[in-house]
């Protein structure tokens, strides 16, 4: 049996959490007022609009509802709940949406956090007979008709709608109506709301528009709902709720999904816990470290769960865990992992993050090599095993053959000398890379000599270090220098002073790469008629890596 949420009008915010899974999602806007006249029967009495569509919720989501207030048979000097415009003889039906932030119903962030809405219908004069007639929509809401042709455009995706003055004017998720003594006829709530119709010429008010979100829906500036919450399979509709009263919205489980929270992970070991929207359903959970399966786990599959390992070196790794239901549904986390590579805290200070960062550095290069030496490895592996295995065929068959010459036996050594040759060639194209360190309390002003001795010649260089630089008029905020260059960029790095009048740039490059040494260079240490003295920040290391 299906799972199903029902949410009808009850003049208040409403909510509901749903597990993960696939939803559809139907929301209905309330209908408007209208005159009651013999000839205008029910068939034309102004109807809510409809929206609906399926989404996907991949953690546990707390929805508000929102359900909107016919406006038949009502009169008020304020719009009804949801934003049904006020009107002197009628108002406009409130919208019905659901939306990510609580609280009143015309709150702006709650407007701006909507993610489906099914229009309201507006006030309607009965002077216009036609089914669609001041109906909530829809992309667009219906308009409002009068004597003499004239009419109140409907809303719309960018604008509410626009009435014969300001006062009677829609806007985003209020129906147009605010002047209780000039408007007769309250304009229908929706993404935007319809315009109010005045009381001349008997002009009905105009429906508010609907609203799905998806990847190429409009956005307005401020609207705060991500690609998380993108709809599929939408269906939208004029006038779509037949039932010509309050709105209301039905929210219905098609696919259960698994879920899976991780609670804390370091180099040896994962807490996590696994969930479905229906728990009966999941199978198994299984755990790998860099794509290797490491365990599974097939019973009591949503209790809290300790997983250990060991990592065999300090290189950066991968471990995923997978959780799978009956339907081979799965839900899965991946993590960096290393020996030396921890999590950091919420309260890290900026030097535990600077700190963090020189680690993920050499984790990252540590992993380069590996990675770099592995596929080395098995692109000379894919690119040499057919040829050896041809020739080894070919040398066995010339020794089996009572003919064989000297001559063939020499043309088969001779190819797997070149083979042998290959494979050295290969070996030499390799990537080198070293690191080192330097006394920072020895950099100056201008040019310094970093030395290496290396066997190669890089060409890029990495630098990190931490410098102060003080002026005699102006002393600038402590900087930790970290740049990244080739053999032609540089980085400049501003340094903010306490003055505001102050300010002193720093180009810092690295220049004459060799082999033995290369040349920090910083220029224009000057500013305010002084030169930068430099001195090192405690706690602070320069580090440099070469790669070839």
């Amino acid at each position: 049996m299906a799972t199903v949420y029902e949410f009808n009008y009850t003049g208040s915010e409403q909510s509901v959490t749903l597990k993960p899974g696939k939803y559809r999602i139907q929301c209905y806007g309330a209908s408007g007022g209208y005159t009651s006249r013999e000839d205008f029967t029910p068939t034309y009495k102004p109807k809510g609009g409809y929206s609906a569509g399926e989404i996907t919720l991949k953690k546990d989501t707390l929805l508000y509802v929102y359900v909107g207030r016919s406006g038949e048979s009502v009169n008020s000097q304020s719009r009804l709940f949801n934003g049904g415009g006020s009107g002197g003889y009628s108002c406009g039906g409130g919208a019905t949406d659901i939306r990510l932030v609580g609280g009143s119903w015309d709150n702006e962030q709650g407007l701006f956090s909507r993610i489906i809405v099914a229009g309201g219908a507006g006030a309607n004069a009965a002077y216009n007979k036609s089914e669609k007639d001041s109906s909530g929509g829809d992309l667009k809401g219906g308009n409002g008709g009068g004597s003499g042709g004239e009419y109140t455009p409907g809303a719309t995706q960018y604008d509410g709608g626009r009435g014969s003055s300001s006062e009677y004017d829609g806007s985003f998720g209020l129906g147009g109506g605010s002047n209780y003594s000039n408007c007769l006829f309250g304009g229908g709530g929706g993404w935007y709301g319809g315009a109010g119709g005045r009381s001349s010429a008997y002009i009905s008010a105009s429906g508010g528009s609907g609203y799905i979100l998806t990847k190429d829906s409009y956005k307005p500036k401020g609207y705060t709902p991500t690609s998380e919450y993108y709809f599929e399979n939408t269906t939208m509709s004029i006038g779509g709720n037949t039932s010509m009263s309050n709105g209301y919205a039905r929210i219905t489980l098609i696919q259960a999904l698994p879920l899976l929270t991780i609670y804390s992970y370091n180099s040896t070991q994962a807490t996590f816990k696994a969930d479905h929207t229906d728990p009966t359903l999941l199978t198994k959970i299984e755990c790998f470290i860099d794509d290797i399966l490491k365990g599974t786990i097939t019973t009591d599959l949503t209790t809290e769960k300790t997983i250990n390992y060991t990592l065999e070196d300090n290189a950066l790794h991968t471990l995923k865990i997978v959780v799978t239901d009956s339907s081979n549904t799965t839900a899965e986390k991946v993590l960096s992992v290393s020996k030396n590579i921890m999590p950091l805290g919420d309260d890290a200070s900026i030097r535990d993050i600077v700190s963090k960062m020189s680690e993920i550095k050499e984790g990252l290069v540590n992993g380069k090599t590996a990675i770099i030496n592995v596929l080395a490895l098995k692109n000379i592996e894919s690119s040499l095993k057919t040829p050896l295995v041809e020739l080894s065929e070919k040398i066995k068959k010339s020794f089996d053959s009572s003919d064989a010459s000297v001559q063939d036996l020499t043309n088969q050594l001779t190819r797997a000398n070149n083979t042998i040759t290959q494979l050295n060639t290969q070996l030499g194209q390799r990537k080198r890379w070293a690191k080192g360190t330097f006394d920072q309390t020895k950099i100056t002003s201008g040019s310094t000599t970093i030395p290496m001795n290396l066997s190669f010649t890089p060409t890029i260089i990495f630098v990190t270090c931490g410098i102060e630089f003080s002026f005699t008029y102006a002393s600038a905020w402590r900087c930790s220098l970290k740049f990244f260059t080739s053999l032609v960029k540089t980085n400049p790095t501003i340094l903010k002073g306490n003055d505001e009048n102050f300010s002193g740039i720093v180009l810092a490059t690295v220049e004459e790469i060799s082999r033995s040494s290369f040349i920090l260079s910083l220029k224009n240490l000057s500013g305010n008629g002084s030169t930068a003295e430099m001195s090192a920040i405690p706690g602070t290391t320069f580090n440099w890596t070469a790669i070839e």
